[in-house]
């Protein structure tokens, strides 16, 4: 007999610990730090479901010291507004009329270096398409960062210091303001040339917006007409940012099945994919308005871009994107779970994920794209895990009690039931020899399944002792202390 402990019953008490005093879901009753989901993230900061922005199969330790150093530089370099303008003055000659080409280029260099961004004008957007890597995999994520900070940088000093000049100098200006977006855009086709991948998505998505608000601004400040060489550039580059947006776009439940490796964790713990791909949905989130007009947008091509009949990623405002991911990812993790054959690891392993999914998702913005019921669907899931858990798990051992049948002679009952007793003994010793071993780190489901498994498996042989004092019992096979053998389980 299955006794049903509900999860939603279950919520983190004030200590972290459980508490079965009834009340909300134990992944949605806080927004605040809490135990750890077992699913590698140690960190308590604000960022901790988010992995390394731009994944790319790199070690994310080595990215992230990359990311730090360039934040310090550039903190620098950003910062100093001032010693921007007055850089700019002293290369505006350059870009006077009489200037020759070959000052213009090294002005224009010496311009670049100093937002750290000099590296642009190696830059050859032609060589990705070609099947070349004119963008190195590896830094995507770092220089995307540097060139978005620069751009930025860029147009606020053209904005506060043009209005000053003289205007030949505001000429001048707008020769380098030119010259520098042109050099800019080449990153943008970079990213837009690279191979389908995740890391390409969020490049893409973050290249977007800054080329679509810095541009126009920089049009309507130099008088640059519709038809000028940079704005129909610019034109260009969105369009083929849009494009490889929606290429990704298309690949992305692929990416999901193949992109992180699926060897399975041996204890039923959280797999590390579910980290990764939590923190890389966040990651597309950060730019949700390009992410739904790119991915989403209406036009009567997108049925078509599509292929077939496949269903669009995003729904109008987003909606709908993000659990159709999410649902890829869980289903996924079910046919992988397969390989698990102990009874009832597979659906420890489930629980465990579905768990670190949804307090993931709830504890995050992602919450906000998510339909309603969401939260529940993945709470009776889990009851259902647990149920089958027991099913799978504890149910073949308490059914070794089972006395069916009577002897002829009181000694030959006896002896069945002494065999009997032995056989649950066994079971039970195989069963929880293997699950000491199964990982469950919250506390709030190793509370939930010691006392399912406790509530289903002590009462029934209480019984049983009761039923038959005949019997002679074991050394150490109290109700009690099968009670305490149960309460070691999960521990990894």
């Amino acid at each position: 007999m299955y006794t049903r402990v509900n999860i939603v019953d279950a919520q983190f008490g004030a200590d972290g610990g459980f508490d079965s005093s009834g009340g909300c879901s134990p992944v949605s009753s806080r927004s605040g730090t809490s135990e750890s989901d077992g699913s590698g993230s140690s960190s308590n900061n604000a960022d901790e479901f988010c992995p390394d922005p731009y994944p790319s199969g790199s070690d994310p330790r080595v990215d992230r010291a990359i990311s730090n150093v360039l934040t310090e530089s550039s903190a620098c370099v950003l910062g100093d507004i001032d010693r921007h303008q007055q850089r700019m003055l002293a290369l505006l000659p350059a870009f006077s009329s009489p200037a020759g080409a070959g000052a213009r280029a090294d002005a224009l260099s010496r311009w670049l270096a100093g937002f750290d961004v000099g590296w642009v004008l190696d830059m050859d957007p032609s060589c990705s398409s070609k099947g070349g890597e004119s963008l190195p995999r590896r830094e995507v994520g770092r220089r995307v960062r540097a060139w978005a900070q620069a751009l930025n940088t860029m147009e606020r000093v053209f904005r506060l210091r043009h209005r000053e000049l003289t205007l030949k100098q505001v000429e001048a200006l707008g020769e380098l303001a030119a010259a520098s977006a042109g050099a800019m855009l080449k990153l943008a086709g970079a990213v837009a040339a690279l191979g389908s991948s995740p890391s390409k998505l969020l490049a893409v998505l973050d290249v977007y917006d800054p080329v679509l608000e810095a541009f126009p601004i920089l049009g309507r400040m130099f008088s640059w007409g519709p038809s000028h060489p940079v704005l129909t550039a610019a034109a260009d580059t969105l369009a083929a940012l849009v494009d490889a947006a929606r290429s990704c776009g298309r690949d992305l439940r692929a990416f999901v099945r193949s992109h992180y490796p699926w060897r399975m964790p041996l204890g039923g713990e959280v797999h590390p994919c579910v980290g990764f791909w939590m923190g890389y949905f966040r990651c597309m989130l950060r730019n949700h308005i390009a992410l739904c007009f790119v991915l989403g947008g209406g036009g009567d091509d997108d049925a078509g871009s599509r292929g077939g009949d496949a269903p669009p990623l995003a729904a109008p405002g987003g909606l709908g994107l993000v659990a159709e991911l999410i649902s890829c990812l869980e289903a996924v993790l079910e046919e992988k779970s397969a390989a698990l054959a102990f009874p009832g690891l597979r659906q420890v392993f489930m629980l465990n994920n579905t768990f670190a999914i949804l307090r993931r998702a709830v504890r995050s913005d992602l919450r906000m794209f998510l339909p309603p019921g969401w939260v529940r669907a993945r709470e009776e899931r889990m009851e259902g895990y647990i149920k089958s858990y027991m099913d799978a798990s504890w149910a073949p051992v308490v059914s070794r009690l089972d006395d069916a049948g009577g002897g002829k002679k009181p000694s030959a009952v006896i002896r069945r039931r002494t065999s009997r007793l032995s056989a649950f003994y066994t079971a039970l010793e195989n069963a929880c020899s293997a699950q000491r071993c199964w990982k469950v780190h919250n506390p709030v489901l190793r509370g939930i399944l010691r006392k399912t498994a406790s509530v289903n498996v002590v009462p029934a042989y209480r019984r049983y002792l009761e039923d038959h004092p005949e019997v002679e019992v074991a050394v150490g096979r109290t109700a009690e202390e099968l009670e305490e053998q149960l309460s070691n389980l999960f521990e990894g």
